[in-house]
């Protein structure tokens, strides 16, 4: 699953990865910050809206944005 962030920084990028990998620790996750989105990705898992809220949430509560990028969203 794809997410948009606000991320701008490798600091911002750290924050955001610790909250994700502290509340889903068995996902792998990334961050591109060259992207236009700064796109967030959970690696190996099919799009699934309440992972995709808890995800969100989890963004949002670092302080950053996060919007869950749908199936049709994903052609970065």
């Amino acid at each position: 699953m794809k997410f948009k962030t606000n991320a701008k920084c490798g600091g911002c990028s750290s924050t955001i990865l610790g909250a994700v990998r502290s509340k889903f620790p068995n996902q792998e996750w990334s961050l591109d910050l060259n992207s236009a989105d700064k796109v967030l990705e959970m690696h190996g898992v099919d799009d699934d809206p309440q992972t995709a809220a808890q995800v969100v949430k989890t963004i949002e509560e670092t302080g950053f944005k996060g919007s869950w990028l749908t199936q049709g969203e994903n052609n970065l």
